[in-house]
């Protein structure tokens, strides 16, 4: 697979402790909602034992001029020099690819189910299917601890579409006013009338991953995707 060399265009705050970083796209590049590709940072100093690169899910639309990642900033010498980055410096990216994409041309209800910053295919994958008119029919429930943790939530709140239908709940926030505590059987089943006929897409850190595919299975789901987010 070709790499490209890409400057880093912009970055923000997107909750506490995590950021949005936006590159130039390539011509060439072509990708899918859904898909993850390695960031090579160039004279990283003292880089740790896992190197230089990290694979990211892009969070960015296939359509958008840019590649957007999306990342909680960890004490790793990657991250580190990620946050500190100054606009304009060059990178590496390549090799997008995976198999946590939307399917083709489905009309069962799509589930997703994201945890913190697994939240970031679901992203490229909800503002695709809107900058597309796309007639897929999701409902998305996204876990945090607290209101400031979760990513992209105004964006989230926002949607106004009569197909996406989203949940959002809060495992630690006593001043939420929504849905509180992890998700669980009753909070997917008073949204999800048959679990059984829909498609589930998992995303997030490992033990999160682990407990919503137990659940997927004992909701008798047969269909699920999972992507799990590693720590670094």
């Amino acid at each position: 697979m070709p790499s490209y060399k890409v400057k880093l265009l912009s970055k923000r705050q997107i909750a506490d402790g995590t950021m949005e970083f936006n590159f130039e796209k390539p011509v060439d590049f072509i990708f899918k909602a859904g898909h993850h590709a390695r960031l090579n940072l160039f004279n990283i100093p003292n880089p740790d034992e896992k190197g230089t690169s990290r694979q990211l899910s892009i969070v960015s639309a296939p359509e958008e001029n840019k590649i957007s990642y999306a990342t909680r900033i960890r004490d790793s010498s990657f991250k580190k020099y990620l946050a500190e980055m100054p606009i304009g410096t060059d990178a590496e990216i390549k090799n997008p690819h995976g198999d946590f994409i939307l399917p083709e041309g489905t009309d069962r209800l799509l589930v997703f189910l994201a945890g913190g910053i697994g939240i970031t295919p679901f992203m490229s994958m909800l503002r695709h299917l809107m900058n597309k008119n796309l007639p897929y029919k999701i409902t998305f429930f996204f876990s945090n601890r607290k209101e400031t943790d979760a990513p992209y939530l105004a964006e989230l709140k926002s949607i106004k579409n009569p197909n996406v239908q989203v949940i959002t709940t809060m495992t630690a926030d006593t001043n939420w006013q929504g849905n509180k505590g992890y998700i669980g059987e009753q909070m997917i089943k008073k949204y999800v009338p048959n679990p059984k006929n829909a498609i589930f897409y998992i995303s997030g850190p490992p033990v999160f991953v682990d407990a919503m595919q137990q659940l997927a299975q004992k909701l008798g789901a047969k269909d699920i995707k999972t992507d799990e987010f590693e720590g670094y």
